[in-house]
């Protein structure tokens, strides 16, 4: 696999995932299958992919990284471990070169970079990689509410993403206020 530089990391993959929030149940299936099929456990602490539990407004809200076309983790990265694969354009953390810093995590607006538990040398960052093209939570979500769209759908694409910034906002909101 032949991977880019900071600078050449402008484009992205051909195929995108988008999420409904409107149409997530909450089941928690999509984090199974992906910690499932990217980890080998079944465990949501472990999955690419989180359900945000908007308590006060009673909303459950998948977030996935949004491979950006200028992302945000990439500049943020000190190690320069997030590059985009030359042959299918997602972003994927190059785990010899993370450091485990978390500041790829606070630096996406979408809140779609975690860790897994554990300390400094023992976590693992986690950010979606579309499961090298055939991405699991999809697969697994019976209501239709992750679906993997054409780049070109600009407009599902930027709605989804608008939706999970203000999912990540309402969450935070939650959090503070105590629910």
């Amino acid at each position: 696999m032949k991977e880019l530089t900071r600078a050449e990391n402008k484009t992205g993959p051909a195929k995108r995932l988008v999420v409904d929030i409107d149409k997530c149940t909450g089941c928690m299936a999509c984090t199974y299958a992906c910690s499932s099929s990217r980890m080998g456990l079944h465990s949501p602490s472990h999955s690419r992919i989180r359900i945000l539990k908007l308590e006060m407004s009673g909303l459950d809200a998948p977030v996935v990284c949004q491979q950006c076309e200028e992302p945000r983790c990439v500049e943020a990265c000190p190690k320069q471990a997030i590059v985009r694969d030359a042959g299918t354009g997602i972003l994927k953390i190059d785990e010899v070169l993370c450091n485990r810093c978390l500041l790829c995590a606070e630096a996406c607006p979408y809140g779609a970079i975690q860790a897994t538990p554990g300390g400094r040398k023992e976590r693992k960052m986690l950010k979606c990689d579309l499961c090298g093209g055939e991405p699991q939570c999809v697969f697994w979500c019976d209501t239709g509410a992750i679906a993997y769209v054409d780049a070109t759908e600009r407009e599902r694409i930027v709605a989804s993403g608008e939706n999970m910034i203000m999912a990540k906002k309402r969450f935070e909101i939650d959090t503070r206020v105590g629910r």
